[in-house]
């Protein structure tokens, strides 16, 4: 299982902080991360078997300040 954190527009330029690589999972299968963008954010999972992607799947996850 894989990961893809993306960040891009012109805020995460500003930051230097624009994303969007296929990552390895931070703890078994799962990927932890933390943020300080708000707003909409689109997490994906893909499904890697013998390096073809054969499943793929997304979830969008609001960020608020509270």
């Amino acid at each position: 299982m894989r990961w893809k954190v993306l960040n891009r527009g012109p805020e995460a330029e500003r930051r230097k902080n624009v994303r969007g690589q296929i990552i390895e999972p931070s703890q078994g299968r799962d990927r932890q991360e933390v943020t300080s963008f708000r707003g909409r954010h689109l997490m994906a999972c893909y499904i890697v078997r013998n390096g073809v992607v054969v499943a793929r799947e997304e979830i969008e996850v609001p960020i608020s300040s509270d």
